[in-house]
C-alpha cells in the first residue's frame, strides 16, 4: 500500500490533536446557527426558529470531519427573554472521534435607549465523547511493536458539564458581541492523565452599511460587513466577509486568515455563500476554498445550512439584531 507524506502527517496531527487537546469545530455559516456562537442570539427573532446545520471539511483526506447540529430558538416577549436548546454530534479522524454535546441556553433582553439594546447570555452544556482505541495507530506504535504507553493506562469515554457566557450589544445598524466559552475547562482525557479543554473566546461583530426599502415592493436590499475572531488555547482564527442580501437571494464571501501575523500555516480557506428565502424556511450553502499548505489535498469543505421561523404572535414589539440572517 502506497502512502502519500501530507496524508501520513495529517494522520499524526489529529492524533496529537486527539490525545492532547481538542479545538472546537467551526461553521462558515455562522450566522446561520447562531446559537452555537453566542447564548445572546437565543430568542433573537420574531417568534420562534428552529435550524440545522451540517458540514463536511476535508471529505478527500482520510476519516471523517463533519459536525452536524440542530437547535431551536423562542422569544419569550413578555420576560424580556430568550430561551434555546443546541444538539451538536462532531465527528474527527479514521478512530471515530465523536462527540455529541447537548446545551440549554437563556438570553435576556435590555434596552439601553431607543436605538441601542444589550443581551447578556448564559449556556449550560452536556457533553459525552468517545474514541474508538482499536483503530488507534500513535506514532510510538510505529516505531515499536509494543502498544502504545499511552494506551496503556485506562481508557474511557469521557462525560462532562460546561458552562458559556456572552454578552451583546445591539444598535440600528451595527451590533459587536463576545463569548467565552468552556468557562469550566472539563477535563476532556480518555486516560488518567488531566487535560483540561481551553476558555475559548470569540469576538464578533459587523455593520450594515446601507438598506433600501421600497415604499411598495416587501423586497429589502443591503451590503453587510462582518468578522469574527476566536482564540482558543494556541489556535487563533479570524474571519473577515460580507453579505450582499436581495430578498429572496443572499450571497456572501469570506476570507480566514490572520492578516497581521506573518505565519503561513494560519492561512485557511476562501468561503462563498448562496442563500435562498421561501416564506419561512431558508436554505444557504456554502464551500471553503482551502489555501493553505494542503491546498491540492483537502477538497475543501461543504456546509448546508436550513433555518425555519414560526410566525408568533408577540406581545412586545422586538427590535431585530441587523446581523445577517438567512
Amino acid at each position: 500500500m502506497k502512502f502519500r507524506f501530507p496524508t501520513i502527517t495529517l494522520l499524526i496531527i489529529l492524533t496529537v490533536k486527539l490525545v492532547q487537546g481538542q479545538q472546537d469545530p467551526q461553521f462558515t455559516q455562522f450566522y446561520s446557527n447562531p446559537l452555537y456562537q453566542s447564548p445572546s442570539f437565543a430568542g433573537a427573532v420574531e417568534g420562534a426558529r428552529v435550524s440545522v446545520n451540517y458540514r463536511d471539511q476535508w471529505p478527500k483526506m482520510p476519516g471523517k470531519l463533519t459536525t452536524a447540529c440542530l437547535a431551536a430558538d423562542y422569544n419569550v416577549s413578555s420576560l424580556n427573554s430568550g430561551l434555546g436548546v443546541i444538539v451538536m454530534s462532531d465527528m474527527v479522524g479514521s478512530a471515530n472521534y465523536t462527540n455529541l454535546t447537548a446545551g440549554l441556553l437563556y438570553a435576556y433582553n435590555i434596552k439601553i435607549n431607543r436605538k441601542t439594546f444589550f443581551r447578556p447570555g448564559l449556556g449550560f452544556y452536556y457533553s459525552q465523547r468517545s474514541l474508538d482505541f482499536e483503530k488507534l495507530i500513535l506514532s510510538s506504535q510505529l516505531e515499536t511493536s509494543g502498544p502504545s504507553p499511552i494506551l496503556g493506562s485506562e481508557v474511557r469515554n469521557v462525560q462532562t458539564f460546561d458552562g458559556t457566557i456572552s454578552g451583546l450589544f445591539i444598535s440600528r445598524n451595527m451590533w459587536v458581541g463576545l463569548t467565552g466559552d468552556h468557562l469550566m475547562m472539563p477535563n476532556v482525557s480518555f486516560t488518567d492523565v488531566i487535560n483540561k479543554q481551553p476558555i475559548k473566546y470569540t469576538l464578533f461583530g459587523g455593520y450594515r452599511l446601507y438598506k433600501i426599502e421600497r415604499l411598495i415592493s416587501t423586497q429589502r436590499q443591503s451590503i453587510t460587513f462582518s468578522g469574527t475572531f476566536r482564540h482558543q488555547g494556541h489556535a487563533d482564527q479570524l474571519d473577515l466577509g460580507l453579505y450582499w442580501s436581495y430578498d429572496p437571494i443572499m450571497l456572501g464571501v469570506w476570507y480566514r486568515d490572520l492578516p497581521l501575523v506573518k505565519d503561513y500555516s494560519r492561512r485557511d480557506a476562501i468561503a462563498i455563500l448562496l442563500g435562498y428565502k421561501y416564506e419561512g424556511l431558508s436554505i444557504g450553502y456554502s464551500y471553503d476554498f482551502t489555501v493553505s499548505r494542503l491546498i491540492t489535498n483537502t477538497g475543501g469543505a461543504h456546509e448546508i445550512a436550513l433555518v425555519y421561523k414560526f410566525g408568533v404572535e408577540m406581545r412586545k414589539k422586538f427590535k431585530p439584531i441587523p446581523c445577517p440572517d438567512l
